[in-house]
């Protein structure tokens, strides 16, 4: 009798362990499924304000350039002037320059919205030259919770966005840019980036 009751003891001490055992497992692999999720709902929450930066700063030269057309339709060589502020169309953009879209404030927008802002001259590369990429750091407005590239009221975001102009015609024809945004996701960089053609017509 003594001995079925030690066997019957040893058994439900045995099941007893076993389930243990397996929602501790259970546990473990929710755990890990719900910060897989966390981690992949910032990157594609990420990810998606990257490209909105990345495409707002194709509509930023799309609008200097169609600016430019409205203030100068007799010089189809203005049509790549940084910023149609500047008369006489004194500084293009040119092929392999890098730059910075600059949205102006709402008192110096007489003559478009955007310019473009000298870059640095080493590519936007997280990996490789963190130190010059600060020059394309943007940061976050904390009134109208905007992206600018003004630090004043503002706090340094994780983004980084720069405008590279891939190839220039030499008649003025067209131009192919690049817009780039970076940025760390932990200790990895990721990168987004589009690639537009403008003719000019």
């Amino acid at each position: 009798m003594m001995k079925f009751f030690l066997e019957k003891k040893a058994l439900i001490l045995t099941e007893a362990m076993m389930t243990i055992s397996i929602l501790v497992t259970c546990a473990i692999i929710a755990g890990a499924m719900f910060t897989n999720a966390v981690n992949t709902t910032a990157v594609s929450k990420d990810f998606l304000i990257a490209n909105g930066l990345a495409i707002e700063g194709a509509e930023a030269v799309k609008n200097i350039v169609y600016t430019n057309k409205m203030l100068y339709p007799t010089k189809p060589a203005c049509w790549l002037n940084i910023d149609p502020e500047v008369v006489n169309c004194a500084v293009t953009a040119s092929f392999g320059s890098n730059y910075i879209p600059i949205e102006k404030a709402d008192n110096a927008q007489t003559k478009g919205k955007w310019k473009l802002g000298n870059g640095n001259v080493d590519d936007l590369d997280l990996e490789k030259k963190l130190s010059s990429a600060a020059t394309y750091l943007l940061y976050l407005d904390n009134v109208t919770k905007k992206y600018t590239t003004v630090a004043a009221n503002s706090v340094a975001s994780k983004f980084y966005r720069s405008i590279k102009f891939l190839d220039v015609a030499n008649d003025d024809s067209y131009a192919t840019f690049e817009v780039k945004v970076a940025w760390f996701e932990g200790v990895k960089a990721w990168t987004t980036s589009s690639v537009v053609n403008i003719i000019n017509q």
